[in-house]
C-alpha cells in the first residue's frame, strides 16, 4: 500500500480541499465564500478499500503479471472511482456472480471483495473455486456482521435498518442465516419501523405484513413467531441518528410488550 500511496493521492486528494479544511472549512475570496461540509470526502473504510484495490493491482502486476484481477460489483458507489479501477485493468463482474460466471474463473484468479462485503454463499463459491480473495470489507460492516451472527445463534431476529436491495444489506442478511437459526427483517425508514412496532404490540393481518415487506425478510419468516425477540443492526451508510431512533423505538415497544405480559391476570379454571 505504501508503494501506491502517491498514485492514490494524485487521484483522490485535493490540495484545495485540504487548504479549506486547514482554514476552518471556509474559503473566502472576491466577495465569494465557500463552506466545506463538515463530513466531506471518503470515510476511513472507503479509503482503505480504494488503497487495497490499488495495492492489489500493483502487487499482482509485479508478482504475476498474467493473473487477472476481478472486482465484485463496485468498490464503492462512486462512478469516478470505479472508472479508475477499470482503467487499471481490473475487470468488474456481478456483485453476486451466477454459477456460470463463477465457472469462467480459474483457480488463482484474484477477486476483490468491495467495501460493502459480499454474501456468504458468494464467498464460499469463490473459495471453492480456488480464487485469491482481496477482502476490502469495511471494519464497521464486519462489526455489524458479528452482531447479526450472535443474534442468529441466540434465535433472535435481526431487524436491519437499511435498503433490502443494497449490496451491504444483502451481505449482512446472509450472515443472519448462515451460522444459526435466526431470521431477519429489513426496515427502510421510521414509517416501516412504526408499522412493525405496531404489529409487535397489537398484531394484525399477517398477509398484509408479508406483502408490505416482500423481499425484505428471511425465508420462512413469520411475524407472529419471529418478532418475539429482536435485535437491531444497520446498513452502515444509513443516517446514524435514524438508526439510533429505530433502535429506540424497538426497545420501547419490546419493553411495553413485556410489561403488558407481566401485568396480565390469570384466572383458575373450574
Amino acid at each position: 500500500m505504501a508503494a501506491v500511496s502517491a498514485q492514490v493521492l494524485s487521484h483522490y486528494r485535493s490540495e484545495i480541499v485540504e487548504n479549506i479544511r486547514a482554514n476552518g472549512g471556509v474559503l473566502a475570496a472576491g466577495g465569494i465564500t465557500v463552506k466545506l461540509a463538515k463530513e466531506f470526502g471518503f470515510c476511513y473504510g472507503v479509503e482503505r478499500a480504494i488503497d487495497l484495490a490499488y495495492a492489489a493491482r500493483k502487487y499482482f502486476s509485479d508478482v504475476s503479471p498474467q493473473t487477472p484481477i476481478y472486482l465484485l460489483g463496485e468498490i464503492i458507489h462512486n462512478p469516478e472511482v470505479n472508472d479508475q479501477i477499470r482503467n487499471m485493468g481490473i475487470k468488474i463482474i456481478a456483485p453476486k456472480p451466477t454459477d456460470v460466471e463463477v465457472s469462467l474463473l480459474n483457480p488463482g484468479d484474484v477477486v476483490i471483495i468491495p467495501a460493502f462485503g459480499t454474501e456468504v454463499s458468494t464467498r464460499k463459491k469463490l473459495e471453492a473455486k480456488g480464487c485469491v480473495l482481496v477482502d476490502t470489507t469495511c471494519g464497521d460492516v464486519m462489526s455489524v456482521w458479528k452482531r447479526v451472527r450472535q443474534y442468529s445463534i441466540e434465535h433472535v431476529t435481526s431487524i436491519i435498518h437499511g435498503k433490502a436491495k443494497h449490496e451491504e444489506t444483502k451481505a449482512t442478511t446472509s450472515q443472519a442465516r448462515a451460522y444459526g437459526s435466526g431470521h431477519y427483517l429489513v426496515v427502510y425508514n421510521l414509517a416501516e419501523t412504526d408499522f412493525v412496532c405496531n404489529y409487535i404490540l397489537h398484531g394484525g393481518d399477517k398477509q398484509e405484513f408479508l406483502n408490505k415487506f416482500e423481499g425484505a425478510f428471511s425465508a420462512g419468516f413469520d411475524p407472529d413467531l419471529h418478532l418475539e425477540a429482536v435485535g437491531v443492526a444497520n446498513q452502515t451508510t444509513m443516517l446514524r441518528g435514524e438508526t439510533e431512533e429505530v433502535q429506540r423505538r424497538f426497545k420501547a415497544v419490546m419493553q411495553k410488550k413485556t410489561r403488558r405480559r407481566k401485568h396480565r391476570k390469570t384466572f383458575p379454571l373450574f
